[in-house]
């Protein structure tokens, strides 16, 4: 640079490691013995990792790309490792392989062939086809259809399925897996059936399910389960369906249309990760697609993936065993703090959706659907936690996602206060039972906000699910400024003590015939469970827990219904049966000129503090006030 000393102008050369940062380049059309010049550019991603320094970029074009990258080398703050997509331009991850082999009639319209490798998924076209199994289903029409999983029947209990309908399958079941969602029905898992033979009603399997589910004791909670079977192949008797034979190395598929497979394009799963980063800091993904995988940061901080869209990112067809002899990635995890997800899609996957561990973390303005279709609470679209046992650590933010067609719970957080803001959380439930659309629990979740969120839809099928939920021994958890609507029993529910709801629209829970449970915060000394560690118990739940400025039609302290009883923590909260909003069935849940919550609400400071009027208006939304949306602020 030029400066002036005593009238002199001298140049000054600055050295700056920022004026030294390079940019490599990738192409299909590329070699890794070239330079990584944008005239001579690498062949993989991966050979770019292996030389980049810190605020290097890689810019990867277009083209289909088949490797994991493994970067061994952290960023800097401000001079960040980068890789990124070259503007403009398609660039997909694959975690799949070609099958490429000759194809013969097995029988009617299966067809077979030898492969060289095992896996657990298979696509035809990019389609995802089903492992031969029972009941029948095929991937794009049933996924959500509960009736696809078998019922059992009288006489079941823990570690027995009696089902009439098994009887009438003709197969032996010996060895077969068994996918069980079973007892309370929020959790499911994967045994391998250890007795049962051709024409009986009943199979067995071990009485190894930990938690809850090992403690279930009631008949009743035995005998309205739901369970699939799949691992034999003589279950493969329907178009879109496969079966490997691990020990012939041989291939069944029946296609969709019946069709020599050799017209198709047959891929399998053969890798988990596109990116798996490990112990680094300051890296940074951009602009990808990715098929059949996904990407992993695990003990790192300071990271951020943007604009990445993952279609099938993670597969596991054991969930919940112990003895599961695959090692298939079942959730796309980033692990660390400081990391930040913002503007990605995640669709398709059976067990998780985004997994964030770690304090300081954000997931921003993300689509996830069609996630745990397996139903079971270990996995969720989208999962918060923290280690609380770190002094002084923060949560993290949760805010203008969507997540909608889930099987259990559609956002989870747990382990440090977390801002959950924003979000449009709706369709969830689909597989399981006893489950909110947004979940925590326990005395970890102590000071974390839940406000400003839409959650609606939560359809298990007993009819019972749940809108926002702080489970056993919540403490410290504010809930307002929601609107929830369309859930069987409870809009809000929040056990424990030393909460606060305020300020939230609920509508239409329950039946008009049988209301549920707009507001429901448990009164009753906490139970003690067995399955679970414990902290210690109160004697009466939420005496010191503040409901104010709610619109709902209930407000109850018990799951069958109790009012809440009357004191200086309940007040100012409208329960009329109509509310008088703008339109609420076309999403405009703010009060109408002349409703009754206009002004009716107590100021309560630092939260209603922008109140129009004489007061604070009931229920989420000010009458002329800000009309604030939630989820993503993008278009798919």
């Amino acid at each position: 640079m030029k400066v002036r000393i005593f009238g002199c102008t001298i140049t000054i050369l600055v050295w700056s490691t920022l004026a030294q940062a390079s940019s490599f380049f990738v192409s299909i059309e590329g070699t890794d013995t070239n330079p990584g010049t944008q005239a001579r550019p690498f062949r993989t991603i991966q050979k770019a990792a292996e030389v980049m320094s810190p605020g290097d970029t890689c810019i990867i074009h277009a083209g289909i790309y088949y490797e994991t990258v493994r970067s061994k080398v952290s960023g800097k703050k401000g001079e960040p490792i980068r890789f990124i997509a070259a503007s403009g331009e398609k660039v997909v991850l694959k975690g799949t392989e070609p099958i490429q082999a000759e194809w013969e009639v097995y029988q009617d319209k299966i067809y077979r062939t030898k492969v060289d490798r095992n896996f657990i998924q298979l696509f035809v076209d990019e389609q995802m086809m089903v492992e031969a199994r029972w009941p029948n289903m095929r991937f794009a029409d049933d996924l959500w259809d509960r009736s696809k999983w078998a019922q059992v029947g009288k006489g079941s209990r823990y570690g027995k399925i009696t089902d009439p309908e098994l009887a009438k399958t003709g197969i032996d079941w010996t060895g077969a897996r068994a996918t069980l969602n079973v007892a309370h029905q929020f959790f499911s898992w994967t045994r391998t059936v250890a007795r049962h033979t051709t024409g009986s009603d009943t199979f067995e399997y071990p009485r190894d399910l930990t938690g809850i589910t090992h403690h279930a004791d009631k008949t009743k909670t035995w005998e309205d389960d739901r369970y699939y079977l799949s691992g034999k192949l003589e279950a493969l008797d329907s178009p879109g369906e496969w079966f490997l034979d691990t020990r012939s190395h041989t291939l069944y598929l029946w296609p969709l249309d019946g069709k020599n497979p050799t017209s198709f394009r047959v891929e399998v799963k053969t890798r988990n990760y596109a990116f798996e980063i490990r112990n680094l800091e300051y890296v940074e993904i951009a602009g990808f697609q990715f098929f059949g995988t996904t990407f992993l940061f695990d003990k790192c901080n300071h990271c951020l993936v943007v604009n990445c869209h993952l279609r099938y990112p993670t597969y596991a067809r054991r969930i919940g065993d112990p003895a599961a002899q695959e090692s298939w990635a079942d959730r796309t995890l980033v692990a660390g703090a400081y990391n930040t997800v913002r503007k990605c899609s995640l669709a398709y996957s059976p067990t998780s959706g985004l997994v964030m561990t770690g304090p300081h973390n954000v997931a921003e303005n993300n689509l996830i659907h069609d996630i745990s279709w397996y139903g079971s609470l270990q996995h969720a679209p989208l999962r918060m936690s923290s280690n609380n046992n770190i002094k002084g650590t923060k949560g993290g933010i949760v805010r203008y996602n969507t997540v909608y067609n889930f099987g259990n719970a559609g956002i989870c957080y747990r382990g440090q206060p977390y801002i959950i803001e924003y979000n449009h959380v709706y369709n969830g439930g689909l597989t399981c039972r006893d489950v909110a659309l947004i979940y925590t629990g326990q005395p970890t979740c102590a000071d974390s906000i839940v406000r400003y969120n839409w959650a609606h839809g939560c359809r298990t099928e007993d009819g019972k699910g749940l809108g926002i939920r702080g489970d056993d021994q919540t403490r410290r958890l504010t809930v307002h400024h929601n609107v929830v609507w369309d859930c069987g029993r409870d809009g809000i529910i929040v056990k424990g003590d030393y909460n606060k709801v305020y300020n939230n629209t609920v509508l239409n829970i329950g039946t008009k015939d049988k209301p549920g449970n707009y507001i429901n915060l448990h009164t009753s000394p906490e139970p003690k469970k067995p399955w679970r560690k414990q902290h210690p118990l109160l004697e009466r739940q939420n005496a010191n827990s503040i409901i104010l400025n709610n619109a709902a039609l209930t407000i109850t302290c018990h799951n069958k219904g109790t009012p809440f009883p009357p004191g200086e923590n309940v007040s100012h909260n409208f329960q009329g049966p109509d509310l008088q909003l703008v339109d609420p069935d076309r999403l405009d849940f703010r009060p109408r000129k002349g409703s009754p919550l206009i002004d009716a609400g107590q100021k309560f400071p630092e939260f209603t503090d922008d109140f129009k009027g004489d007061g604070p208006d009931i229920g989420a939304y000010e009458f002329d006030g800000k009309y604030w949306k939630p989820g993503i602020t993008w278009k798919p």
